[in-house]
């Protein structure tokens, strides 16, 4: 459900209609996608809307802003699982679950 509601709200800021946006408003960074984990495969299938280096190493989800590293361990939970994440926010969400980030290198939260 938040998930849908992520993309919602990314098709209409993208053009579906004219939404006024104040234009000092920094615009609000978030990965979300989808989590696939099990004793024998993992996958992670995320996006951005901001310029966020994402990857996998094993049960890490790593991911690379300009300024700071965030990691986040991808719980032992078998099946495919929502993950929404919004830029320096100290969890993210897997399915209804909170993580929290496992490490920050640089810029702390």
């Amino acid at each position: 459900m938040v998930l849908a509601s992520l993309m919602l709200a990314g098709t209409l800021a993208s053009g579906g209609l004219a939404v006024p946006v104040q234009s000092s408003m920094p615009q609000a960074c978030f990965v979300y996608g989808e989590v696939f984990w099990s004793p024998v495969q993992t996958t992670a299938m995320l996006s951005s809307n901001c310029r966020i280096h994402i990857e996998r190493q094993e049960r890490l989800i790593i991911m690379k802003g300009q300024n700071r590293t965030i990691r986040f361990q991808i719980p032992e939970e078998p099946g495919m699982h929502e993950f929404i994440y919004r830029w320096g926010q100290p969890t993210a969400h897997f399915d209804d679950e909170l993580v929290q980030v496992a490490s920050i290198i640089g810029g702390g939260l």
